[in-house]
């Protein structure tokens, strides 16, 4: 079965985050820590502590697994570029990474995420990993038997559960701080209307130091100091402030430290709550939702280090797709032999009702409707005496076609299915060029020539005289 797993590794503790993934999004199926083993390599203890927590053996191959490096591992840069446009954004950064590094581009990968786009600017986050180190890291992964498919930075983890609305504020509204701090890190979000504005890691002290904060007051304010410190450098980064400041893991359950942190920075100073999770799963739980969506986030497999097992799934996923048209080819096939059937039956109907009609007109049987037609229209034929048109069908198209303001006197009218003869009395040789155009628009009426006119002797009225043929009524010249 394919899990959404998000795995944190600490210095003394591991935390899984397992998801079910589904159509409609993603359902928490699971979360569960356990304490690493002291002795022991780092791949052997990762494998005995995830062991301990039933995963033998300790995930499967359709698994999509996220982790996060350590903060010291990766460096962070924040830029401002000035336009939009992702292709842009694609060919400057290059540039823009090489300057910002210490080594050469060839020796480390690197990867961003747009935090932000207004104003024609884009706000961008890039990470930057040493190309050994990373290698390093995905070795140990691999001993232990994990092979992730997203490796991320943890601060772009925990902005994932302020995107889902699951840190108290409705999705889209949240303008906060999470801060996730503890002996092993010390990982800081910024959200704005609940999207990331600002993603970094901060410098935490070690496990004895966060030991002796909880029962001695000056460790406790030396340690806080220093995270109140960096809070105040990062925040005043940021144009406007947020509403208030989530803290989580260890700095949670350490005694007075929303209260110091509080009246440092001039914030609100409340506990990252969400129902039925302890506050030190966060980054699991965010880990697990970048591996349900990782596009448009930080990941470092990416070149000479890509998730492999893509294309082992991309293979199996087209055998099922192969498995699949071929079924819809044979349906496809058979849907198409059943057309096909069905049409020569209809064909074969139409054949036998031409035939019945044709031989109890002409005698004969024919199939071909052309042939029957012509047949049909032939001298021999019964029906070929039969006019298409009459001479009333002539004459109430002439009418029809004659102009209603120079309607003339007929004194004569012959006319037959193929040729009319008019002769009459109209008001004006105007009128008669009027009645002509009219005549002229109707295709039945075949050449009309300049008619025969002349004034009659008083003056008053002209007489004219019309022979044209009709040639719509498929006869020829001559007919009834």
């Amino acid at each position: 079965m394919h899990r959404i797993v998000g795995l944190d590794q600490a210095q003394d503790t591991v935390r899984v985050a397992t998801l079910q993934g589904g159509f409609r999004g993603f359902a928490i199926q699971d979360l569960r820590s356990a304490a690493l083993p002291a002795d022991g390599t780092p791949a052997e203890r990762l494998s005995g502590a995830l062991g301990g927590l039933g995963l033998t053996p300790p995930l499967s191959a359709d698994d999509s697994v996220a982790v996060a490096l350590p903060g010291p591992m990766v460096a962070t840069h924040q830029m401002v570029l000035p336009f939009t446009d992702p292709k842009r954004i694609e060919q400057v950064l290059p540039a823009e990474v090489e300057g910002a590094i210490p080594f050469d581009l060839a020796e480390v990968v690197w990867d961003y995420s747009v935090l932000s786009q207004q104003n024609g600017k884009s706000e961008v986050l890039v990470g930057i990993v040493k190309k050994s180190v990373l290698r390093e890291q995905l070795e140990s992964l691999a001993a232990a038997g994990i092979d992730p498919r997203v490796v991320t930075l943890a601060p772009l983890a925990l902005a994932a559960l302020g995107e889902q609305g699951m840190l108290g504020a409705a999705h889209g509204a949240l303008s906060a701080a999470l801060l996730d701090a503890g002996p092993d890190r010390a990982d800081l979000v910024v959200f704005d209307q609940g999207r990331p504005a600002l993603a970094r890691a901060l410098a935490t002290a070690n496990a004895a130091a966060w030991q002796a904060a909880h029962t001695d007051d000056a460790a406790r304010a030396r340690l806080l100091g220093t995270l109140a410190r960096d809070l105040k450098i990062s925040l005043r980064a940021r144009r406007s402030t947020p509403q208030k400041l989530l803290v989580a893991g260890a700095l949670a359950s350490l005694p007075g430290a929303a209260e110091k942190l509080s009246a440092e920075l001039q914030l609100p100073v409340e506990a990252a709550s969400i129902p039925a999770i302890d506050s030190g799963s966060l980054l699991a739980l965010g880990l697990a939702m970048r591996a349900q969506s990782p596009r448009g986030r930080v990941n470092f497999r990416k070149g000479e280090f890509a998730f492999t097992k893509d294309l082992s799934q991309v293979r199996g996923q087209m055998t099922k797709l192969g498995v699949a048209a071929a079924v819809l080819l044979f349906l496809g096939f058979l849907l198409g032999f059943a057309r096909l059937s069905s049409l020569h039956k209809q064909a074969q109907a139409y054949d036998d009702a031409v035939c019945s009609a044709t031989r109890k007109i002409l005698g004969q049987c024919l199939t071909d409707y052309r042939q029957a037609v012509a047949r049909l229209s032939g001298g021999n034929s019964r029906a070929a005496g039969i006019p298409r048109v009459s001479g009333a069908d002539v004459f109430a198209e002439l009418v029809e076609h004659m102009p209603e303001g120079a309607l003339p006197l007929l004194d004569d009218l012959e006319l037959t299915t193929t040729s009319i003869r008019i002769k009459g009395t109209a008001e004006s040789y105007g009128k008669v060029d009027e009645i002509i155009t009219a005549l002229k628009k109707d295709k039945c009426f075949g050449e009309i020539k300049q008619p025969r006119t002349e004034k009659q002797r008083d003056g008053s009225k002209v007489t004219f005289a019309l022979d044209f043929p009709y040639v719509c009524s498929g006869e020829p010249q001559g007919g009834a």
